[in-house]
């Protein structure tokens, strides 16, 4: 009697605990990746010539507007999310072309690029056809700039 008893026990405190349940519904052995959804970006084209006014800060000289100077950033070759070109700056009539190279963030709104032998670019691609550039140097003379050019 005693052992049907403790029997009796194990029984019902197996099905108090739930073992007797039936498993939990199987959940997909792998969830879809983030890439599923999310749409990959638009690329923008930015081949094209852009021109505008610069602003900026020189070390020694201080705030300028370089007025008597022009500014254009020309996109000559882009593959996918990278482009090369130039920047080119005219200076009291002078003209000095600097070699860049850049990639597209994967936002497709932004970019940063290396200018040879001068510093990094930031860019933002704006509405219209515009966009900015900010530039810093720290080199001495350390030096930052905004530009803000429309494509002509």
């Amino acid at each position: 009697m005693r052992s049907l008893l403790c029997i009796l026990i194990v029984v019902l405190a197996v099905i108090a605990c739930g073992c007797t349940s039936p498993a939990p519904a199987q959940t997909p052995s792998s969830a879809p990746g983030i890439e599923a959804t999310i749409a990959p970006p638009v690329i923008p084209d930015l081949t094209g010539t852009y021109a505008g006014p610069m602003r900026g800060y020189d070390e020694g000289t201080g705030f300028s507007d370089y007025a008597n100077e022009t500014m254009k950033f020309v996109v000559t070759d882009q593959k996918d999310r990278i482009f090369a070109g130039r920047l080119v700056f005219t200076f009291n009539g002078t003209q000095e072309s600097i070699g860049v190279a850049g990639v597209i963030a994967p936002d497709g709104k932004s970019f940063v690029m290396a200018e040879k032998d001068n510093g990094y670019t930031t860019g933002w691609i704006l509405p219209d056809n515009g966009i900015e550039l900010t530039y810093l140097h720290e080199a001495t003379p350390y030096s930052a700039a905004i530009d803000t050019l429309k494509r002509v």
